[in-house]
């Protein structure tokens, strides 16, 4: 049985090319190293290296036990990572989601089908959430379109609707709908993770600046004391309690409403089978 760590430092040879930066690459001394690489000849039974009086190299033998020296590693990484998710699935429910709103419904919903289990959210981009999916990373994703593929297993979760909060005196605080045009070139007041809500805004509002808190206690404080705009949602309205000094408008158009999507993968559906289905009956 050949250690890990000799295959390793095996690994860091051929790749650095000499032993002398694969020695300062593994932090190691040089003559430590040329033990190990000792050690392996003895192992294997022949030379792994061509030595000359100022040179030492990895042989044809000892390129190929480098190369499969990096499978056998790659082999285990997985091996341990594979290990660590089916650990990992058993006690808590990831799940990546393209913007906070839809969590803030979901994860009470999921904490009371799953009592046992941790729920832990994140935010992330719609490629780094499919990667995610894919490398078992989450048990579900909520993506704002619907994901199509025999791999998958996709059904709607909501919609959330996206508002203005004005203070009272605002120009436009007494109308019943307004529109990004409208806000166009005003500086607002935003929470810093809102994932897919801050390209909307951006897009739609080019001339805007936008002042962004990643602290939401500082951020309500602000809001509650600023007379500056603010945005908040229909699902953040239903779940935290209104400000007395705000109005909350909606922003008209297709741009200010988002559909969202939960995917988990098809193999993993019948495990969170019990979930998919309270889902589908809250749309219903």
């Amino acid at each position: 049985m050949i250690d890990t760590y000799l295959l390793e430092q095996l690994a860091a040879v051929h790749e650095c090319g000499t032993l002398s930066a694969a020695a300062e690459k593994l932090h190691l001394t040089q003559p430590s190293l040329t033990r190990s690489m000792q050690k392996l000849e003895t192992l294997f039974g022949v030379k792994l290296f061509d030595r000359s009086k100022n040179r030492i190299v990895l042989n044809e033998n000892g390129v190929l036990a480098a190369e499969c020296a990096k499978h056998i590693l790659a082999e285990e990484n997985e091996m341990i990572q594979r290990v660590r998710t089916l650990d990992r699935s058993s006690r808590m429910i990831t799940v990546g989601a393209i913007s906070p709103g839809p969590m803030f419904e979901l994860s009470p919903l999921i904490s009371s089908v799953y009592p046992s289990k941790t729920i832990t959210t994140e935010i992330r981009t719609e490629d780094e959430l499919i990667q995610g999916l894919t490398d078992g990373t989450y048990q579900m994703i909520i993506l704002n379109r619907e994901f199509k593929s025999p791999a998958v297993h996709c059904i709607p979760c909501g919609t959330e609707q996206l508002y203005f909060s004005l203070p009272p005196e605002h120009r436009l605080s007494q109308k019943p709908e307004c529109s990004f045009s409208e806000m166009n070139g005003e500086n607002f007041v935003v929470a810093q993770n809102i994932g897919y809500w801050d390209n909307i805004i951006r897009e739609q509002m080019p001339d805007s600046k936008f002042f962004l808190q990643d602290n939401i206690d500082a951020l309500t404080e602000i809001v509650q004391a600023s007379t500056m705009p603010a945005f908040v949602t229909d699902i953040t309205l239903r779940v935290f309690s209104r400000r007395t000094n705000r109005v909350y408008i909606p922003i008209s158009g297709e741009a200010a409403i988002e559909h969202f999507y939960c995917v988990c993968r098809a193999d993993e559906a019948l495990k969170l089978e019990r979930l998919l289905q309270t889902l589908q009956r809250r749309i219903q």
